[in-house]
């Protein structure tokens, strides 16, 4: 149960800091848009053609980096016990 706990923890800081990393926080109205994060780099404003929910694109990465941390958990507990 302790490794599990771990694992949470584990993949909800990973989905905060990806999330935190790939918030729009400011951007240019321009054709095509351009979004900023909150550290100044460019980040996507949307995940379609339109460009118009940046959120979805930092939810859609926060979402990915904590299922990678749990496969990554469940494959390395998995070898730990097999091997």
């Amino acid at each position: 149960m302790k490794r599990f706990k771990l694992t949470a923890i584990a993949s909800l800081v990973a989905a905060v800091l990806v999330f935190v990393l790939l918030l729009p926080a400011s951007g240019h109205d321009t054709d095509p848009p351009e979004c900023f994060s909150m550290f100044g780099y460019v980040v996507p404003c949307g995940p379609g053609p339109e460009q118009s929910q940046g959120i979805g694109f930092a939810l859609a990465g926060t979402l990915l980096a904590a299922a990678l941390v749990g496969v990554g958990s469940a494959v390395g507990r998995k070898e730990s016990v097999g091997g």
